[in-house]
């Protein structure tokens, strides 16, 4: 039989991205697409509308010349896929106990045209951190480590998918201003707004029948200007909002996007994070 065995530990790597095989993984790769030009007009608009404020090579006037502030560290958990999540099954096959902030999701892949495990997204009430008003005046800047680990050892063969985005809903009163409306749909954000984390991992891959394959790769993103003032201009909120929500206390709620699709026999994903501030 012939075998395949790669194990990948990374600290830092960049997206690997293939053609997608259906309708659901083609669109889940053009939304992830669109987040990454949209943070590159991001990126571009606030380097344009500064440019004659500062040199060319720095654009954030915000930032400029503050000291960084810690604001704590936390674990959001991990997502595990398996064929079941009984408790019992769980323990006999993999050893595996749940923590109370663990989740599991089930995906039988048992022939070509099984079942794949829709997109979950997932956040837990222990995953979140609330910032005191008036903290910080400008930026959050979260630092993530991201895990992800998948196995194809079915024998069965054929294209597999993999998603994983880390996300983040922000909670605030300043939020429930009329004038806060979300970028995408033009409603009001009714006191929340969720976002993607740097850190996405969406890979598909073919696999030859009997062929057995287990990866893991860990690795470090951080965003560009992270939770800044910047950004929140950029998505349109007005600067009264954005003022409000640096004044107000903001509670930031993390969690976990991802499906696997095709021949993944097992799968988790986690984060763990640190959050700096100024």
């Amino acid at each position: 039989m012939k075998k395949l065995i790669i194990l990948t530990f990374i600290a830092m790597s960049a997206s690997l991205v293939s053609f997608a095989q259906s309708k659901a993984d083609i669109k889940e790769l053009r939304e992830q697409r669109n987040e990454t030009l949209r943070e590159l007009r991001e990126a571009k608009s606030g380097a344009s509308s500064e440019a004659q404020l500062v040199p060319s090579d720095f654009n954030d006037t915000d930032s400029f010349g503050q000291n960084v502030k810690f604001l704590g560290s936390l674990y959001a958990g991990t997502l595990y896929v398996y064929k079941s999540c009984d408790p019992a099954v769980l323990q006999a096959d993999l050893g595996l106990v749940l923590a109370p902030d663990d989740y599991c999701v089930v995906h039988d892949y048992v022939t070509v045209n099984g079942p794949r495990m829709p997109t979950t997204e997932i956040f837990d009430n222990v995953w979140q951190v609330t910032i005191p008003k008036n903290t910080i005046s400008n930026v959050i800047y979260p630092l993530l480590n991201n895990t992800v680990t998948y196995d194809s050892v079915n024998g069965v063969g054929g294209s597999a998918t993999v998603l994983y985005t880390p996300r983040l809903t922000i909670v605030s009163d300043a939020l429930n201003d009329p004038a806060a409306v979300n970028p995408t749909t033009g409603q009001p954000l009714n006191g929340s707004l969720t976002v993607s984390l740097a850190g996405t991992r969406f890979k598909n891959f073919s696999i030859a029948q009997n062929d057995f394959l287990t990866e893991q790769e860990t690795y470090a993103s951080v965003a560009g200007r992270g939770l800044s003032r910047a950004f929140f201009r950029s998505i349109g909120l007005p600067a009264s909002v954005i003022n409000n929500l640096f004044k107000k206390d903001m509670t930031l709620k993390f969690g976990i996007r991802a499906r696997v699709s095709g021949p993944i026999d097992f799968a988790n994903f986690s984060y763990s994070f640190r959050l700096m501030g100024q």
